[in-house]
């Protein structure tokens, strides 16, 4: 270990004498950890120059697997805070999920659960729920692994969603022809407007240009911000479309990939401090259904032609 922390600190500082420096070691030590690393793997790691270490083709490849090691060793150690706090409850979110739904909630969680200590997660290199380090994941269904025990919270849809000035000018957001002399905003599923505009009975396709978003969350940001009209998710929009940042100017949806769940371990379940935050969660997932029934009635009354 003493060896790989010094390759670490050599191979992001190119230099022994700054990489000791930073250690509290001489270079002379730091070029000895590092010859006995090298004798150990039977290759040379860096490239000796007059003033600088510059690192072989094996040594980025180990500097690589190096810094994704002491990333997740020190995220470990991290976690460990949790078990200072009795009453900490763990939860993992995507970055979306938690911006847009979960983080405008945690004022309802303190008055309903002010002892609950919450530790939320997005990061999702970091996700592993089986382990026992998450006491509760909130996932589209179909990314919950086998073992796990799920609450469904919400269904989602997805709808057209823009800037309030977006919806009214040139002239009023009525029609899909009038949608289509917009920007459109995607996500990384094009296809997702066609759906949309086959729904609405348009004939027409959708534009293929517009700015592309990997993240949901951006993307919507990109709507509220008069980009361009989204088709976005309306459970990540929620508290936007209650605000007015945004507005969804046709009651159309269509389906989003999946259903919102909870899922956590039998382990977890049994705990009263995960109990107690269930409860709080369910209530305001029973909120956002309600929201969301107004716009799916609406959806299939159109459907209908009534």
């Amino acid at each position: 270990m003493r060896a790989l922390v010094a390759f670490a600190a050599a191979a992001r500082l190119g230099n022994f004498a700054r990489a000791g420096d930073e250690l509290g070691m001489t270079q002379s030590a730091v070029s000895h950890q590092i010859r006995m690393l090298e004798d150990h793997l039977r290759q040379p790691l860096f490239n000796r120059l007059h003033r600088n270490a510059v690192l072989t083709d094996a040594g980025r490849d180990l500097a690589v697997t190096l810094g994704d090691c002491f990333e997740r060793l020190e995220l470990g150690l991290k976690r460990l805070e949790q078990y200072r706090k009795p009453n900490q409850v763990v939860v993992y979110a995507p970055a979306a999920f938690a911006s847009r739904w979960l983080l405008p909630r945690l004022p309802s969680l303190r008055a309903a659960q002010p002892e609950l200590d919450l530790w939320l997660f997005s990061n999702s290199q970091t996700f592993e729920p089986l382990r026992g380090e998450i006491h509760v994941a909130i996932l589209p269904a179909t990314d919950v692994v086998p073992g796990l025990e799920t609450r469904l919270l919400f269904p989602d849809f997805l709808a057209p969603l823009c800037a309030p000035q977006m919806a009214a000018e040139p002239k009023p957001l009525r029609s899909v022809a009038d949608l289509l002399k917009r920007p459109l905003l995607h996500d990384e599923r094009r296809e997702d407007w066609s759906h949309w505009l086959a729904a609405a009975g348009a004939e027409m396709q959708a534009q293929v240009r517009g700015y592309n978003f990997g993240d949901s969350g951006a993307l919507l940001e990109a709507a509220a911000r008069g980009m361009g009209v989204a088709l976005g998710s309306l459970a990540l929009a929620d508290e936007a479309l209650h605000n007015g940042t945004l507005v969804a100017p046709f009651r159309q949806t269509i389906p989003a990939d999946s259903d919102w769940v909870a899922a956590l371990t039998g382990e977890a379940l049994a705990k009263p401090k995960i109990q107690a935050f269930l409860s709080w969660l369910e209530a305001e997932a029973a909120r956002t259904r309600d929201n969301l029934a107004v716009y799916s009635a609406a959806s299939k009354r159109q459907a209908a032609g009534i």
